[in-house]
């Protein structure tokens, strides 16, 4: 699997300015020159890091850190009346984790090319507010296709309808068979089924049926920062599949270095 960077539009302080055009306002970059260093630095002043900070949150670090003291000195608020703290410091949490002011990190856009498996794509191509994708499609192209095969198969997690344990499947071994002494896999198996369907001039739109999710497919994506930050939030999470988290988690050492604050504001 793996993320690319093809461009992006606007930064930290075009969403700063996003944010203070409803006041007729407008931020510059700080320049900070160091004596000891030829070049100038330019960075957000403190208080556009803090308006990214209050718009992520949808309050005030001040608002933030008094609600979190009250959770821990056991306030008695609505949630609380209703379990414990465990269960109020969650919705909190989460709450966190859901930016209230979404506009100004709209106004954005990051592209990215996306080499998966159909079977992560399809988790990964379910956010479709804010991001657009076009796919490859085998209707049009029938080169050889590539497979993604798993280091180690996990085995189902006793606790959960879906997802898996930290456990491997001890000897269990998919990937080879044996026949007068020639050992093949089970992608050997479809992609020869699937080159004698082409050869026999059945229609590529056709002959993909036969190809399995563990697939690569290439994805061009689209989407602006807000987007891309919920996206993360939901795909790193422990209970997405764990390949699912592996491609989340690239997406996030892309975007990250181009937004350091904004995202560091959003997915805290």
């Amino acid at each position: 699997m793996k993320v690319e960077y093809i461009s992006h539009m606007g930064d930290d302080l075009q969403i700063v300015n996003a944010a203070k055009v409803s006041f007729g306002k407008r931020s510059e970059w700080e320049t900070s020159a160091c004596s000891f260093h030829p070049f100038s630095e330019t960075r957000l002043s403190k208080k556009d890091q803090g308006l990214i900070q209050f718009l992520a949150r949808g309050c005030t670090s001040g608002d933030w850190d008094n609600l979190l003291t009250d959770v821990s000195n056991g306030t008695e608020t609505a949630y609380w009346q209703k379990g414990g703290t465990e269960d109020l410091e969650s919705v909190l949490n989460y709450i966190r984790k859901m930016p209230s002011h979404w506009s100004p990190f709209a106004h954005t856009a990051i592209s990215l090319h996306l080499k998966m498996p159909i079977f992560v794509a399809r988790q990964i191509m379910k956010h479709t507010t804010g991001i657009e994708y076009n796919e490859v499609s085998r209707r049009y192209v029938d080169s050889e296709p590539e497979f993604y095969v798993p280091d180690v198969w996990r085995k189902k997690a006793d606790n959960v309808k879906q997802g898996s344990s930290e456990e491997a499947v001890e000897h269990l071994d998919l990937h080879e068979f044996e026949d007068g002494g020639y050992y093949y896999t089970y992608y050997d198996v479809l992609l020869g089924e699937y080159k004698r369907l082409l050869d026999e001039g059945v229609a590529p739109e056709q002959a993909r049926m036969v190809l399995p999710q563990s697939m690569y497919t290439e994805v061009i994506a689209t989407g602006n920062l807000y987007a891309w930050a919920n996206m993360y939030i939901q795909r790193t999470d422990s209970h997405a599949q764990k390949e699912t988290q592996e491609l989340a988690k690239q997406i996030g050492e892309v975007v990250k270095p181009l937004y350091p604050v904004s995202w560091a504001a959003l997915v805290a």
